[in-house]
């Protein structure tokens, strides 16, 4: 968390300021350029000014983005922590959707991670110091509306975006240091829920007396952001419209949320809502890649450039593609590649690439390794109406449910009139949610929304995924003919490391680091089962 950090870096950090020599993304936090000595910071200087407002919400996101990997003493390194490119690459290791070439990523591939394990370190650490900036903006934007400088309507959009982005990485926790909604366990442990800025030493205090609140106190915290920041935000907000969160972005993402909770009735409520607007499906499944920065199906994403990404080490594309320059570590797996629900004239099969030196197949959503400048996809319109068809089908409209559906994978199709679905298709409930939940992981491979999909379903009445999936082991499957569409998946490919593991083994949730249960005596008494 920012203990640590906060006495050293109070200016960047905890004031969150993120006073830019440019207002865009920047090269994360090492390049976040203080315009007065700390010792002569302020409140009123870091809100002074319409354009100083502006680069503080700048720095909301780009906390969101890259803040800072592993080293306590400095800044550390860039790797896309929490939404740059970790929150994406880590969804997918937990998964089994894609495999792992190298060493790279294996302590979440295999899950053995504990409580100095670089990866699950970063991803906390750096949500939370992403949290205090966005509080110390908010509350930066309050005065900056008091004191005239800038309108309420603009303030109110400010605070609506760092709403959104608080919710949002709150809910990213969730699905990692916590269990499911629905299942009962470690507690009941949520999340610690900080909603107040600390930008001096002597706030630390109060801010460690503070526990973690229940699993639903925490879905009710993020729903209650969501709200307010529909409330707040414009429908479009034209300096990045995909770049910065939009009123249809904070609907999206309750769409996820409910779906989590299992509100099936409210999931199809908020879907309804987009429908119409300025949000649809692209013709080409493609185009949210190839075109990010300006595309009608990209909800919201997070903007990295050739200067400022997750860097060679961290982000996507560097990660996952076979083009020259990229490191194809996180290649497409057969559990995917070869099921029967994805038709081997589907358009999507587009966006995997064949490399013929070991006979595999990887994802190419993210097509620049070179330059790493791809946005980082977090929500889609696609989403939302795959959330929408489970949630309707789950509530008992077919009908709805297989509409939607439908919506989403038609457009991928070779000849949609005559291999779209059909309710004949389907024998009864569970055969629909099937179809749609493997819809989900054609769609979204690459995305990181495999472990979303894995952790809520974790005890599911109808497809319980029941815990971390195994694993197929890269070498098992390396120049072996496995790529088949509708093939066989066979069980000598699978890790002997990388066996099932259920829900109920400590394992399926990360636990909080060491750094942070050494500084924090609640947190102390607060830790995950079993760790």
């Amino acid at each position: 968390m920012l203990y640590k950090k906060l006495y050293k870096n109070i200016s960047v950090v905890a004031l969150g300021t993120a006073l830019f020599s440019l207002p865009v993304f920047t090269a994360c936090e090492s390049d976040v350029v203080d315009l007065e000595p700390v010792d002569k910071f302020s409140e009123l200087t870091a809100y002074g000014t319409e354009e100083r407002c502006e680069l503080a919400v700048v720095g909301a996101y780009d906390a969101a983005q890259c803040g800072m990997y592993v080293d306590p003493n400095d800044f550390g390194w860039a790797r896309g922590y929490p939404f740059g490119a970790a929150s994406i690459l880590q969804g997918e290791m937990r998964g089994e959707d894609m495999n792992l070439t190298a060493q790279f990523y294996d302590y979440t591939y295999s899950a053995t991670y504990n409580l100095t394990t670089a990866n699950n370190v970063a991803m906390w650490e750096t949500s939370f110091e992403a949290i205090n900036r966005y509080n110390t903006v908010y509350a930066g934007i309050e005065g900056a509306v008091a004191a005239g400088v800038i309108t309420e309507e603009k303030g109110n959009q400010y605070k609506g975006e760092c709403l959104f982005l608080r919710a949002l990485t709150y809910h990213n926790l969730m699905i990692h240091y916590a269990l499911p909604y629905n299942v009962e366990g470690n507690n009941n442990y949520g999340m610690p829920i900080y909603t107040k800025a600390v930008n001096d030493p002597s706030q630390l205090a109060e801010q460690q007396s503070i526990g973690r609140s229940t699993v639903k106190d925490t879905y009710d915290q993020i729903l209650s952001d969501l709200n307010n920041a529909e409330s707040m935000l414009p429908d479009i907000i034209d300096a990045d419209k995909i770049g910065r969160a939009s009123k249809g972005a904070a609907i999206a993402l309750k769409t996820r949320v409910y779906l989590h909770m299992r509100d099936w009735n409210n999931v199809v409520t908020e879907a309804k809502k987009l429908e119409g607007g300025r949000f649809i499906l692209e013709t080409n499944p493609a185009t949210p890649f190839v075109s990010y920065k300006d595309n009608q199906e990209s909800i919201f994403s997070i903007p990295n450039d050739s200067q400022d990404n997750g860097s060679v080490n961290g982000a996507m594309s560097a990660m996952m593609s076979a083009r020259e320059g990229g490191r194809a570590m996180c290649p497409t797996s057969p559990t995917l590649y070869n099921s029967k629900f994805w038709k081997g004239d589907d358009k999507r099969r587009n966006l995997v690439l064949y490399r013929a030196s070991d006979d595999y197949y990887f994802c190419d959503k993210y097509q620049n390794p070179q330059t790493r400048e791809e946005y980082a996809p977090i929500l889609r319109y696609a989403e939302v109406l795959l959330n929408e068809a489970e949630a309707a089908a789950r509530a008992g409209d077919k009908t709805l449910a297989l509409e939607k559906l439908n919506q989403v994978r038609d457009r991928s199709l070779a000849d949609p009139a005559t291999q779209t679905y059909k309710a004949s298709d389907f024998a009864n409930t569970k055969a629909l949610v099937e179809a749609i939940l493997w819809e989900r992981r054609i769609e979204f491979q690459g995305e990181g929304r495999r472990w979303e999909d894995i952790h809520r379903l974790a005890a599911d009445d109808l497809l319980p995924s029941g815990g971390i999936p195994a694993k197929i082991e890269y070498n098992n499957v390396k120049n072996q003919g496995a790529f088949v569409v509708g093939g066989e998946v066979k069980a000598e490919w699978f890790g002997n490391s990388k066996q099932f593991i259920p829900y109920t083994d400590k394992r399926f949730i990360w636990p909080i680091p060491l750094n942070d249960i050494l500084r924090n005596p609640t947190l102390a008494a607060q830790q995950n089962a079993g760790w």
